[in-house]
């Protein structure tokens, strides 16, 4: 004799299975899906449109599903539009989105159902568009033979040809300026302007040092305008020692130009005191206090080693390698 327990388990069960399919069949009737193609035909490599039509009832989600590169190995999806939602005239959710979409061969293809997933407050389910299918054809091959034709010639004329002459004429003469600039630039920086000055070159460079010793800028903190002043200095002692445009010059176009000029071991010397200083103003290397001090005694000591003598200041350029001491006290 069956317990009414059992009776009443298998009702429940019986009940609940009704209502599931019950709840199955609304949601087929109120959601609604279609993918439709925007042509039935193409040519191999054209560019397609699918479009895909969503209905729904605004309590239901539905979750698209997530495409690729791909809809199947020969059917490639270009791009893909986003989702848009409108409404419909009955008050439903409508959600569309557009695949483009191409195929790189011939024959019939078929775009196979898409599935969509639902949920609602009671279940959870699957939706799937029907299958699309379209062909595509290859390109006609015109088989006719014709004859090769020749290149067609055609006269040159002035209006084609003036563009060009005109492109060869100004690069000509920017050519001719540019040289004539830098012939003048290298004159301008190899001669200096013959003029007098009021003292001797070695006694307006060591009152400046002893200026330069005075002020100490290096204990100051200022080892970088210690430098710029210390081979200004130099410099100019040498742009009117030896005629030549020190100012505008690097440390080794100057030492270039005094190669002839100036004695080796004076040479060597200012160039350990332009290098120096190259590297405090370039490289922020910062020397110790003996060494910046140093620096000024050796900067004295070439101007010493190469002031000129009173019987020879008319002779441009010339070289005294015996110190001759300086009027200034330092």
């Amino acid at each position: 004799m069956v317990n009414s327990k059992q009776i009443m388990n298998k009702c429940s069960f019986f009940l609940t299975i009704a209502l599931f399919l019950s709840i199955s069949a609304s949601s087929g009737q109120d959601i609604s899906v279609r993918a439709m193609l925007d042509t039935a035909r193409a040519m191999i490599g054209d560019q397609m449109r699918l479009h895909i039509r969503l209905e729904k009832p605004d309590e239901t989600s539905v979750i698209f599903p997530a495409l690729q590169d791909t809809l199947t190995k020969k059917i490639e999806i270009i791009s893909k539009s986003s989702i848009d939602t409108s409404r419909s005239d009955t008050g439903r959710t409508i959600l569309s989105q557009d695949l483009l979409i191409t195929v790189f061969d011939t024959g019939l293809f078929k775009i196979p159902p898409l599935s969509f997933a639902l949920q609602t407050e009671q279940l959870r389910d699957t939706i799937r568009t029907t299958p699309v299918y379209f062909e595509i054809v290859s390109l006609p091959v015109d088989t006719t033979i014709r004859d090769i034709r020749a290149n067609l010639k055609t006269p040159i004329n002035a209006a084609e040809i003036f563009p060009f002459a005109l492109g060869f004429i100004g690069l000509v003469m920017i050519a001719l300026a540019l040289m004539y600039w830098i012939r003048n630039r290298r004159r301008k920086r190899t001669i200096v302007p013959e003029e007098i000055p009021a003292e001797p070159a070695n006694v307006i460079a060591l009152r400046e040092l002893a200026q330069l010793r005075e002020d100490k800028p290096w204990a100051h903190k200022q080892v970088k305008h210690y430098y710029i002043r210390l081979t200004e200095i130099l410099r100019r002692y040498i742009e009117r020692r030896y005629r030549i445009m020190a100012l505008e010059q690097t440390t080794d176009e100057i030492l270039e130009s005094l190669k002839t000029s100036a004695n080796g071991a004076y040479l060597k010397r200012l160039a350990g005191i332009l290098t120096l200083a190259d590297l405090v103003k370039f490289a922020k290397v910062i020397p110790d206090t003996e060494e910046n001090a140093s620096q000024l005694e050796e900067a004295v000591a070439f101007v010493n080693s190469t002031s000129q003598p009173k019987h020879e200041s008319e002779k441009e350029g010339s070289f005294d390698p015996e110190p001759v001491p300086s009027n200034v006290e330092l």
